[in-house]
């Protein structure tokens, strides 16, 4: 790529530089959702070499909306039919072959040039790349970059599922089980299957690396009750935990605040709900950092990430995203199964009875705007 001629005074030039590299970071935290921060520090010496040295600064935009469905907000004949279709999947004596065939049919998984799909994994491994260990958080971070959005989808963990390792091996199990029996293939697998679409990378990370770059970045701020703050407090036996709006959270306070479930109603769900929130917010605040603090983002996190994503793909993407002006895009949270397409059972163990082709169907149309699948 030729340079670009500068046409202000020698100070110009390395001022622009550093804007640049600023947001050749700051974009590769959206592309990734800062976990693989950790991976692109030739990024910077790359981007110095083609010769970029002007980017556009934008205004911050970064609102967040959650596009699920709830299953209150459904008409009463549309909660009969879903409570319908998932009763009937519990009762079925063959339920495993139910799972089996939609696993194993022929249905095309949906995919398109202008949606970059990332599955994050969280792993409670105590330090080093987390390579085996039940998934806490599976979570899909789609980039449409023809519509400007991210989309943050949670999978619930208690989702009773049927999926496959890369040699074919079979298994019926919870979803967070998938990356213990098979690694992140196996996991991968059983999004892709079961969701019927494609995923392109994946980024397995400690859950250490979340204190870590939240420390890194100065905290977050988010909304804690009172109650959350003393269930961290009693959980960490820790004191001083804030809570009101907008609080500002440290690495360990966060952390505790995106894994507690058993104070909540609901459990998994608002706990996969506050996982986003934490992402989103360290989205938020990454765009108000220097280009120092990102680089020591960059630094901290090396031995936390393990990923599929080649260093040359993570150079394209840091360019596209810059130019598309990724950094700006609107977050949108969701998650899978909804309210509408899942039911508590409550067996030999506690799960999700999921009704996985209304679920698939429902992914499909948040991330792509429109479904192969057509419900019978």
């Amino acid at each position: 790529m030729e340079k670009q001629v500068a046409s202000a005074s020698a100070e110009k030039p390395e001022k622009k530089k550093k804007g640049t590299l600023k947001k050749v970071i700051l974009s590769i935290v959206i592309i990734l959702l800062v976990i693989i921060l950790a991976l692109i520090g030739g990024i910077m010496i790359y981007m110095n070499s083609i010769g970029i040295n002007h980017v556009d600064s934008t205004d911050d935009n970064s609102g967040s909306k959650d596009d699920s469905v709830l299953y209150e907000d459904l008409a009463e004949e549309e909660k009969k039919e879903y409570y319908d279709m998932i009763t009937a999947i519990r009762d079925n004596s063959d339920i495993s072959t139910t799972l089996y065939n939609w696993y194993t049919n022929d249905g095309d998984h949906m995919a398109s040039n202008n949606v970059l799909n990332i599955l994050i994994v969280g792993i409670d491994a105590s330090g080093g790349v987390p390579m085996q260990g039940n998934s806490d958080v599976m979570m899909l971070a789609s980039v449409d970059k023809k519509n400007g959005r991210i989309t943050l989808c949670s999978f619930l963990r208690d989702s009773y599922t049927y999926f496959e390792d890369s040699d074919g091996s079979g298994y019926y199990s919870k979803l967070n089980a998938a990356y213990a029996y098979g690694g992140a293939d196996c996991l991968m697998n059983a999004i892709e299957y079961n969701y019927k679409i494609d995923v392109d990378y994946f980024v397995a990370v400690d859950f250490e690396a979340f204190e870590k770059v939240i420390d890194a970045i100065g905290g977050v701020n988010l909304d804690v009750t009172q109650k959350e703050a003393q269930a961290m407090e009693d959980y960490a036996n820790i004191s001083g935990v804030p809570y009101g709006e907008n609080v500002l959270l440290n690495g360990e306070q966060a952390l505790l605040f995106s894994r507690m479930r058993k104070i909540y109603v609901t459990g998994d769900v608002q706990r996969a709900e506050n996982q986003r929130k934490v992402i989103n917010a360290i989205i938020k605040k990454s765009r108000t950092l220097g280009l120092s603090d990102l680089n020591n983002v960059v630094q901290t996190l090396g031995e936390y990430v393990y990923t599929d994503c080649p260093m040359t793909k993570i150079i394209s993407l840091g360019t596209n995203a810059i130019l598309g002006k990724w950094y700006n895009f609107q977050v949108y949270s969701m998650e899978a199964p909804p309210l509408s397409a899942r039911e508590e059972y409550n067996g030999s163990s506690w799960m999700w009875m999921v009704d996985y082709p209304y679920s698939a169907q429902y992914v499909q149309k948040q991330i792509f705007g429109e479904s192969n699948i057509v419900i019978q």
